[in-house]
C-alpha cells in the first residue's frame, strides 16, 4: 500500500514538472507584442493608436500630425494597424504612401527620394505596403535590400554595414525580407542574431547586451526572429516587455514613461 502511495506521489510530481515545462515551451509560441524601451532616445510624449482598417488609422495620422506628433513606428499585427507616435527626434514634414504590391512601393520610394524625402518606416499588412517618409532626417543617402532567403538577406546587411549604411527599418512581406538603410547615423559596431523562437531569441538579446550591443531593430518572419544590434547608439539603459494585446502594451508604455523609458522599436510575432 505504501509503495502505491509513493508511486502516486512520484507520478504527480512528474506530471507537474511536465506541465510546467510545456507551459514554458508554449510561452515561446504565443502571439505577442514586443516593445524595446530605452533611456537616452530623443523621443517624448509617446502614444499608440490602432485600427482594424487603414482608413481609420489614416484619419488618426492626420490628426496627430496636426498636434505636432511624428510617426516613429508602424506595424500590422493581430488584425490591427498600429502606429506609434512621438514628439521630438529627427525628421519633419512626414508623408505616407500606400500601394498594393512591392513593385509599386519601390517605384514610389524612388519618386519620394526625388522630392527630397527619405523612407523612415515601412510595413506590410492586409495585402498593402505602407511607406512613411520624412524630410530633414539628417540622412545623406539611402538604399534598400530585398531577399527571399534569410541567409542572403543577412549577407546584404553585412555588406551595407561595410559600405557605411545603418539599418533604419526592416520588414517581411510577399515572401521576402526587406531592409531599409541610410547613411547619416554612425554606429561603432554591429551584430546580428537569428533564432527559431522567442525564448531562444531572448537569450541572444541578453548575450548581445552583455557584449555591449543594444537592439536597434527586430523582426519575425517565416518562423525566425532576426535581431540587429549596434554599439555607439544614443540609447542608454535598455529593456523589453511583451504583452498579448496592444491595449495591454499601451498600459505598460505609460508606466515605463514614468521611469524615463521610451519605445525605440516595436515588433510582433510568436
Amino acid at each position: 500500500m505504501r509503495r502505491i502511495k509513493d508511486i502516486l506521489i512520484v507520478g504527480t510530481i512528474v506530471l507537474f514538472l511536465v506541465s510546467t515545462l510545456q507551459a514554458e515551451d508554449n510561452e515561446a509560441y504565443r502571439y505577442k507584442w514586443i516593445g524595446v524601451f530605452s533611456k537616452g532616445a530623443p523621443y517624448s510624449h509617446q502614444l499608440i493608436e490602432s485600427s482594424m482598417y487603414w482608413e481609420g488609422i489614416s484619419a488618426t495620422i492626420k490628426k496627430r500630425w496636426a498636434a505636432g506628433y511624428k510617426i516613429t513606428e508602424i506595424k500590422y499585427g493581430n488584425g490591427k494597424w498600429v502606429v506609434l507616435f512621438s514628439k521630438g527626434g529627427k525628421g519633419t514634414l512626414q508623408a505616407y504612401d500606400v500601394t498594393g504590391r512591392w513593385g509599386s512601393m519601390s517605384a514610389t520610394i524612388e519618386k519620394r527620394w526625388a522630392e527630397g524625402y527619405y523612407l523612415v518606416a515601412v510595413e506590410h499588412g492586409l495585402s498593402e505596403w505602407v511607406g512613411i517618409f520624412a524630410k530633414n532626417t539628417g540622412y545623406t543617402n539611402q538604399a534598400f535590400e530585398r531577399q527571399k532567403k534569410l541567409a542572403n538577406f543577412q549577407k546584404k546587411i553585412s555588406q551595407r554595414w561595410k559600405d557605411g549604411f545603418e539599418m533604419i527599418d526592416m520588414e517581411y512581406g510577399e515572401g521576402h525580407w526587406l531592409g531599409v538603410f541610410a547613411k547619416g547615423p554612425r554606429y561603432t559596431g554591429h551584430a546580428m542574431s537569428v533564432r527559431t523562437d522567442w525564448k531562444k531569441f531572448t537569450k541572444a538579446i541578453s548575450k548581445n547586451w552583455t557584449d555591449g550591443y543594444l537592439i536597434t531593430d527586430m523582426k519575425f518572419g517565416i518562423g525566425r526572429w532576426l535581431g540587429v544590434f549596434a554599439k555607439g547608439s544614443t540609447y542608454g539603459t535598455q529593456t523589453y516587455i511583451t504583452k498579448p494585446t496592444i491595449e495591454e502594451f499601451q498600459e505598460v508604455m505609460k508606466e515605463q514613461a514614468k521611469d524615463g523609458f521610451v519605445v525605440v522599436d516595436l515588433a510582433e510575432g510568436w
